[in-house]
Formats: structure tokens, sequence, C-alpha cells
């Protein structure tokens, strides 16, 4: 196993973790997994070869929660941008409660530019 299959089994173990916090009111525990979220990006911005293995991957997930988490930081990491928008809009149109809501406004945020601020990176448009 790759350290990219490494790296997206573990987003996606916490992107579950999270999906079943919010719902749960276990917010700890989801705080602990979006702790571990971050440094995965951080360590992706630092890695793009990986950053693409991990985010193929991660792509093609059936869960919405991780579609839309991964999504969001694709668009972050400016990789496979107008992808990553198309599944933010997908899971925005499942009507799936709160995990469609978030998506609708990551898009939100990301039109308007403050995606970028609230992950403490520039806007590359």
């Amino acid at each position: 196993m790759t350290k990219g299959n490494l790296l997206a089994e573990e987003f996606i173990k916490h992107a579950l973790i999270m999906e079943k916090t919010q719902l749960s009111g276990d917010y700890k525990k989801g705080n602990k997994s979006h702790e571990i979220h971050l440094s995965i990006r951080d360590h992706l911005k630092q890695h793009p070869k990986l950053a693409k293995e991990v985010f193929d991957e991660l792509f093609h997930n059936e869960n919405p929660f991780v579609l839309y988490a991964c999504s969001v930081y694709a668009i972050v990491l400016n990789y496979r941008r107008n992808d990553a928008i198309k599944i933010l809009e997908k899971v925005a149109d499942m009507d799936i409660k709160l995990t469609s809501f978030e998506a609708e406004t990551a898009l939100e945020l990301y039109e308007s530019g403050e995606l970028f601020e609230l992950h403490g990176e520039n806007n590359p448009n």
C-alpha cells in the first residue's frame, strides 16, 4: 500500500467520524478528526505529487461527506478545481440535510473568496 493510499484511508476514516459526530453532537471527537484532516491538507500542500494521488482516489469515493470534504481541500490546494466544484454542486443537490448544506456553503464561500481565507491561502484567481 502506498503512502497516498494510507493518507486517503485516513482521510476517509476521519471524514466518516466527522459526519457521524455532527449528527450525534460529539464535537470533541469531531474536532479531533477535523484537526487530522487539516494536518493531511497541510502535508498534501507540501507534496503535490502525493496530493494528486490522494485526491484522485478520494474523488472516486461514494460517500457524499467524503466527497464534500476532499473537494473543499482540492479547491483550496488548487487541484482539479473544476472537478471539485462539480462534485460540490452534485452533493449540494443531493438534499442530504447537513452534508448538502455544507457543500452549498462551501460553494458560496468559494465564490466570495472566503474559502481561501478560512484556510489561510491566497485566492489564486
